[in-house]
């Protein structure tokens, strides 16, 4: 039997690259298709989360470092009523 997939709580927007300095920064869509936030992604790979402009989250709750998945799904669950 085929293992049954399951749907993300969220998908991947708008990509706005920095081409002098190597980031980028990622939207972050709900299942709602509203705007959860973003992902800024350093050259080195490092992930910092901002669930609004200006307001960022360089470390989890656990004081590791983000990944695109973790970012990605504590903006789902912080942003739930």
């Amino acid at each position: 039997m085929a293992k049954k997939k399951t749907k993300r709580p969220y998908s991947f927007g708008e990509v706005h690259r920095n081409k002098w300095l190597g980031n980028k920064i990622t939207e972050v869509i709900g299942a709602d298709r509203k705007r959860l936030g973003w992902l800024w992604t350093h050259t080195d790979g490092r992930v910092i989360v901002s669930p609004h402009l200006g307001f960022y989250i360089w470390f989890d709750g656990d004081g590791e470092r983000w990944t695109q998945e973790s970012g990605a799904m504590w903006l789902v669950t912080a942003r739930l009523p």
